[in-house]
This record gives structure tokens, C-alpha cells and sequence, in this order.
């Protein structure tokens, strides 16, 4: 088939960036703060945001070029926003469904995209309700997010402090990867869902599998 034609893609772009801010903040001494893993974190989020938004475009070309294919109604139903406005994970999870292979929520590679996005909203939206508190022996206890405790236990924290901030907590260059990791990952499991009869030797979607590769390839 023809190349589709039509729209911009900046998802790739957005993920390039999030990319080479993990590449910085992984230079650095893991003892301190990696101010670039809040971009990379960030940006993947943003990545992912664009792509889900450039399947519709990507969808409603096909359509318009003659393409058939019965999913590409449903796909465009489950990720336009024309009746009503839909959060990314909604786009994300609604589109899987579109394409007969809905994501389970509470398993990766959803689980790990609904904590990323958690967490970009958690850092654009900070509130003076998250805060410490001291105890009757001296301890300090985090009273804020149970977001906190999930990331925690994937092991990307900054490791060398007490202060539970979640911005100084998620500046590290592991955090970034896992964020590079769990849009690398989102973007593929999308593409893997198209039917081959669709994506097979389609240079949109063979361009976001070769830039939506981990960081590690």
C-alpha cells in the first residue's frame, strides 16, 4: 500500500527527548539528584499522549486513501473525542479493545503506563497536602500518595535520602529508564494489535516501531 500521508508525527520526537534525558541523568553519580529524569519522565508521558492522538490521524487517513478494513471504524470510534473528552489511558484502553486484544488492567504493560501517567499528573499537580509528618518515635511518615508505595517497589527511587519527596524521590536515572521503558513498550504493544493485513509494510507504523525502540537497543 501507499505511505499515509497528512498528518505530523511528534510523538517519536517527544520520545527522542525523553531518550537522551536518560542518557544525562545515567552519567551521572546515582547518589544525587538527576533533575533530567523528571524530563524523561515527562516526556514519555508526553510521547505516548501524541502517538495514541496520531493512530486516529493515522486511522482516519487510511480511510479517506480507500482502506476498508473494519477496524479502522472501530479504532477511530474508541479514540476520537468528537462526543465526548477521554484521557489518555481511556484512548489507550478503548483503542486495545478496538483492536480485539484489550490491555488487563493491574498487569504490564498496562499497569506500568497508568502508574507513568499517575505519576506525570502527580508531578503537574502537586499539592501542599503531600507532606510528612513526625511520630511519637521520631519517624517521619510520608501521608501522601499511595502511588508512592507502588513505585517504590519497582525499585526506581533515589535510595540515598529520607526526604520523601516524590520529585527528589523519581530523580534518577532509573526512573527515566523505566519511563522510556514503559513507553517503548505501550507504543509496541498498540502496533503489535493492528492486524498484519494493515501494518504489514506500512512506513508509518514501521517508522514508530524503529524510534519507539528502549533505550538499551
Amino acid at each position: 500500500m501507499q505511505p499515509i500521508q497528512g498528518f505530523i508525527a511528534d510523538s517519536y520526537h517527544f520520545y527522542q527527548i525523553a531518550k537522551d534525558a536518560y542518557f544525562k541523568a545515567s552519567e551521572g553519580f546515582e547518589i544525587h539528584r538527576q533533575n533530567d529524569a523528571l524530563i524523561s519522565i515527562i516526556f514519555s508521558a508526553l510521547a505516548l499522549e501524541a502517538f495514541i492522538n496520531e493512530v486516529l490521524s493515522l486511522a482516519k487517513d487510511a480511510k479517506q486513501a480507500g482502506e476498508s478494513e473494519a477496524f479502522l471504524d472501530k479504532l477511530i470510534d474508541a479514540i476520537d473525542e468528537s462526543a465526548f473528552k477521554k484521557s489518555t489511558p481511556e484512548k489507550f484502553m478503548l483503542a486495545s479493545e478496538a483492536l480485539n486484544s484489550g490491555f488487563k488492567k493491574g498487569e504490564n504493560p498496562y499497569q506500568n503506563f497508568a502508574d507513568l501517567f499517575s505519576l506525570r499528573d502527580c508531578l503537574g499537580h502537586l499539592k501542599p497536602e503531600d507532606r510528612i509528618e513526625e511520630g511519637e518515635n521520631g519517624e517521619f511518615k510520608y501521608i501522601g500518595r499511595k502511588l508512592t508505595e507502588r513505585l517504590r517497589s519497582k525499585g526506581i527511587f533515589q535510595n540515598h535520602t529520607q526526604v520523601e519527596s516524590i520529585t527528589l524521590l523519581v530523580s534518577t536515572a532509573k526512573a527515566a529508564r523505566w519511563a522510556c521503558n514503559t513507553a517503548s513498550e505501550m507504543v509496541n504493544a498498540i502496533l503489535d494489535k493492528i492486524p498484519t493485513s494493515f501494518s504489514n509494510n506500512n512506513e508509518v507504523i514501521n517508522l514508530y516501531r524503529t524510534k519507539f525502540q528502549p533505550p538499551d537497543k
